[in-house]
């Protein structure tokens, strides 16, 4: 009879540590996810910070154009009159 629970005991054991370890592997696999996901996400709020730089840049660069054409648009009609 006790050679029995041992041997229960050993199976259980067994058996707890075999799940132990599919846990634990399932929990490294999720965290390297979220460390990549965290990477992708890293890296795409960095390029979406540069994107609106270089938005607001070309915005100034449009209004520098509009400005300068109408500086023109007035030499031209003071060059007519």
């Amino acid at each position: 009879m006790e050679c029995l629970k041992v041997a229960n005991a050993i199976v259980a054991f067994v058996e707890a540590v075999k799940s132990n370890h599919q846990l634990s592997s399932k929990v490294d696999s999720v965290l390297a996810k979220l460390l990549c996901t965290r990477l992708d996400s890293d890296e795409l709020f960095e390029r979406c910070k540069r994107l609106h730089k270089e938005k607001n840049e070309l915005v100034e660069e449009v209004e520098g154009i509009a400005t300068k054409k109408d500086e023109f648009t007035k030499v031209v009609e003071n060059l007519k009159a």
